[in-house]
C-alpha cells in the first residue's frame, strides 16, 4: 500500500472512530494509550492530550490499579476478543475523581508496531438508573412481581409476593418458582413454562384454567397470572404479574348467593301471587264446610253417631285454613306465631290424618317417648311438616312398607351444625320420621330442601313439601338431620328446642272450646256476602247467637234492605271484595242513611295483603276466614262496643 493511500486509510479509520457512539480507548502492550475517541474525552472528562501516552490506570480506581497489570499481562498471554474482567464489578474513574460503572470490550488488534489492544466501553449509569426505575416500578406495584429464568429460577420477587406468599426475599431469590405452585400442578408446570418459552409472548399462563398458588404455610389461594418476556444479557427471561384474586372470589360468591336469594325472592313472590288467588276462593268453600258441620252438630241430638264425623270433617277443614295460611306466610316469610305445644299429642293427633294419607298398605308405627316435651311451635307448623314428611315417604314406599314417628329428648353438649342452621349447646325435643323404602342418592340429599326440586314424574310433585318443611323448622330455630341410603330408607330427625312451660288447655270436659251465648240479643245486623253457603251459615250462626239478622248478597242489594229496614241497624257485617262495589264503599254509602252505623270486615284474603293492596288502612278489623263462632262473636262484641268502627276509604 503506498504511503499516500495508507495516510487515507488512517483518516478513514479514524473518523470512523470518532463517529462511534462508543468510547473507544485503544493501548499498547504496556498499557499506554496511544488512541481515544471523543466519546472517551466527554466520559472520562480528559483532553485527549491529557490521554495520549498516559498509562490506562489514569482511568481507573485507586484501588484497581494495583490489580490491573496482572489482568492485562492475562489477556495479552492469550489475546482474543472478550470482556475484560468478566464477572466482577467493572469502574473507571473521571477526572472530577467520580466513579462511574462500566462495561468493556477488548478486541487485540495486530499491527506493524506490534500488539495493540481496542477497548470498547460503555457507560453503564444509565442503564443503571433504568434498572432502578424497573426496580422501584417493581416494588411499588399493587400486584406481585417475580422475574424468572429460563431454568424456573427466581431472579427477583417484590413485596407484594412476599406478603401474598409469605416468603422473605432472601427465601425466594434462587429458589425454584414451583415453590409457590400447588403440589398437584408442580409436575406439569415445567412444561407448561416450556411451552410459553418456546413461543414467548405477553400474554396470561394457563388462559381458561383456574390457577392457584400456594403460600410457604400450604394454604391455596387463587390467583391470576400474566407472562412478559424480557430479554435480558441475551436470553429471555419471564416477568410474571400475580394477583391474588381471593376476595374477588368473595365477591363473586356473594354475588351468585345474593343472585340465588333474589331468585328465590321472585320464586316465593310468585308463590305468593298464586297461592293468594287460589286461597281466597279456598278459604271461602273452608268457611262454608265449618259453618255447615256446626249448623248440622246443632241439629242432632247429642250423642249421635254422626256428631264425631261431623267434627272430624270440620277439624280438617280448619287444618285445610290453616295449611292455606301456612302457605301464604312462608310465600312471604311472615315470622311465625308460636304457642306453647306439647310435641307428643300434637304426633297424636296429626296420625289420624296421616294414616288416610298415607294408604293401607303402609304401616304406621308411633314410638312417643315420655320424655318428651313442649315445644315453641304452632300445632299447626309441626302437622304440616309431618305431612309432608309423610307424603315423601309414602311416595318412597310405592309397594308399601313401615313408617315410624318417634319423639325423644336430646341433650347436646356441644353446638351441632345441621341442614337447617347451627344449633347451640342445650336440650332437644327429636321429632323422627323414618321410612323403610327406596332410600335417596347423595346427589339427591344435596338438593332434597330446595324449592321446586322433585324427583317425581312431571304433574305428580311441585318441590314445596319438602322446602316447606324445612322452612319451618329454620324458622322455629331447629335442625333437620337427614340420613338416607339407597334401597335401605330414609330417615329425618327435626331438633326443636324444649321449653319449660306450662301448657294451659282452655277446653271443656268433652274436648270442645267453650263458647258463651247471650242470653238474649236484640242487635241487629247486616250481612254483605256474594257466596250463598257463607251468607246462610252466618245468619244461622247469628241467630243462634241472639241477634236479629238481615242478608245481602251484593252492595246494591244492601242499600235496599237498608232503606226498606223500618228499625235500627247496629252493624254491618261485610265482605271486602264484592261483585259490585268494594265493602269500605258499601259502608260509606250506608252510612249517607245511617250515620251511627258501625261495621266489622270479613275477608278470605289475608289482612296483610289488603293493606299492602290498599283495599283497607292499617289497623282495620278484619275476620279472615274461615273463622270459628268464638271469633266472630269476639269480633261483633268489640264492634259494637265502639272498637274497630271507622270505616276505611277507597
Amino acid at each position: 500500500m503506498s504511503s499516500a493511500a495508507s495516510r487515507d486509510h488512517e483518516t478513514r479509520l479514524r473518523a470512523a472512530l470518532e463517529a462511534c457512539p462508543s468510547a473507544l480507548l485503544m493501548t499498547d502492550r504496556d498499557g499506554r494509550i496511544v488512541l481515544v475517541n471523543r466519546e472517551v474525552e466527554r466520559l472520562f472528562g480528559y483532553a485527549r492530550e491529557e490521554l495520549l501516552g498516559q498509562p490506562v490506570e489514569l482511568l481507573l480506581p485507586e484501588h484497581a490499579r494495583a490489580l490491573h497489570p496482572l489482568q492485562r499481562a492475562e489477556f495479552l498471554a492469550d489475546p482474543r476478543v472478550r470482556p475484560m474482567g468478566s464477572g466482577a464489578e467493572l469502574k473507571g474513574r473521571r477526572k472530577d475523581g467520580t466513579e462511574l460503572p462500566l462495561e468493556i470490550g477488548l478486541t487485540p488488534i495486530i499491527t506493524d508496531e506490534g500488539l495493540l489492544v481496542l477497548s470498547s466501553i460503555v457507560d453503564l449509569r444509565e442503564r443503571r438508573r433504568a434498572e432502578e426505575r424497573f426496580r422501584v416500578a417493581v416494588e411499588s406495584s399493587p400486584n406481585g412481581m417475580v422475574m424468572v429464568d429460563r431454568e424456573g429460577r427466581i431472579l427477583l420477587a417484590n413485596r407484594e409476593i412476599e406478603r401474598m406468599f409469605g416468603w422473605s426475599q432472601g427465601e425466594l431469590l434462587g429458589r425454584s418458582i414451583e415453590a409457590l405452585v400447588p403440589e398437584l400442578d408442580r409436575a406439569t408446570h415445567p412444561d407448561r413454562r416450556a411451552e410459553f418459552l418456546a413461543n414467548p409472548r405477553q400474554r396470561s399462563m394457563g388462559e381458561g384454567r383456574e390457577l392457584h398458588g400456594v403460600r410457604r404455610d400450604g394454604v391455596e389461594i387463587p390467583v391470576e397470572i400474566g407472562l412478559n418476556p424480557i430479554e435480558l444479557d441475551g436470553s429471555v427471561v419471564v416477568l410474571a404479574s400475580i394477583v391474588d384474586i381471593s376476595a374477588r372470589k368473595r365477591a363473586e360468591t356473594e354475588q351468585r348467593r345474593l343472585e340465588d336469594q333474589l331468585q328465590h325472592a321472585q320464586k316465593m313472590e310468585a308463590i305468593g301471587r298464586l297461592a293468594s288467588g287460589i286461597a281466597h276462593d279456598f278459604n271461602n268453600l273452608l268457611m262454608g264446610v265449618i259453618g255447615c258441620t256446626r249448623l248440622a252438630k246443632r241439629a242432632l241430638e247429642p250423642g249421635h253417631p254422626a256428631h264425631e264425623a261431623l267434627d272430624d270433617i270440620g277439624d280438617a277443614a280448619r287444618r285445610g285454613a290453616g295449611l292455606t295460611r301456612d302457605l301464604l306466610d312462608f310465600s312471604r316469610r311472615k315470622p311465625i306465631d308460636v304457642i306453647a305445644s306439647e310435641l307428643n299429642e300434637v304426633v297424636r293427633v296429626a296420625a289420624r290424618m296421616l294414616r288416610q294419607v298415607i294408604g293401607e298398605d303402609i304401616e304406621l308405627v308411633l314410638d312417643l317417648c315420655p320424655s318428651g316435651g313442649p315445644v315453641l311451635a304452632n300445632p299447626t307448623h309441626i302437622e304440616h311438616v309431618l305431612l309432608n314428611l309423610a307424603v315423601n315417604a309414602r311416595d318412597a314406599m310405592p309397594r308399601g312398607g313401615r313408617l315410624r314417628i318417634a319423639t325423644r329428648e336430646v341433650v347436646l353438649a356441644e353446638p351441632l351444625a345441621t341442614r337447617g342452621g347451627r344449633l347451640t349447646a342445650g336440650t332437644y325435643v327429636a321429632l323422627e320420621v323414618e321410612d323403610s323404602g327406596t332410600g335417596m342418592s347423595v346427589e339427591t340429599q344435596a338438593r332434597i330442601f330446595e324449592p321446586f326440586f322433585t324427583t317425581k314424574p312431571v304433574g305428580t310433585g311441585t318441590g314445596l313439601g319438602l322446602y316447606t318443611a324445612f322452612s319451618i323448622v329454620e324458622r322455629l330455630r331447629g335442625g333437620i338431620e337427614l340420613d338416607s341410603v339407597l334401597g335401605r330408607g330414609t330417615l329425618f330427625r327435626i331438633l326443636l328446642p324444649k321449653r319449660a312451660v306450662q301448657l294451659v288447655e282452655a277446653i271443656d270436659e268433652s274436648g270442645a272450646k267453650v263458647v258463651t251465648l247471650p242470653a238474649s240479643n236484640s242487635r241487629r245486623i247486616l250481612i254483605v256476602e256474594d257466596e250463598r253457603l257463607i251468607r246462610t251459615t252466618l245468619r244461622h250462626t247469628l241467630v243462634a247467637l241472639g241477634y236479629d239478622v238481615l242478608v245481602a248478597e251484593s252492595g246494591r242489594s244492601a242499600l235496599e234492605t237498608a232503606r226498606e229496614c223500618a228499625g235500627e241497624i247496629d252493624l254491618v257485617l261485610s265482605d271486602i271484595v264484592l261483585p259490585d262495589a268494594s265493602g269500605p264503599e258499601v259502608v260509606e254509602a250506608l252510612r249517607r242513611v245511617r250515620p251511627a252505623l258501625r261495621v266489622l270486615y270479613m275477608s278470605a284474603y289475608s289482612t296483610e295483603l289488603l293493606v299492602q293492596q290498599g283495599r283497607v288502612p292499617a289497623g282495620t278489623k278484619t275476620l279472615e276466614k274461615p273463622f270459628d263462632e268464638d271469633v266472630l262473636a269476639r269480633g261483633l262484641d268489640a264492634a259494637l262496643a265502639g272498637a274497630g268502627s271507622a270505616a276505611p276509604r277507597g
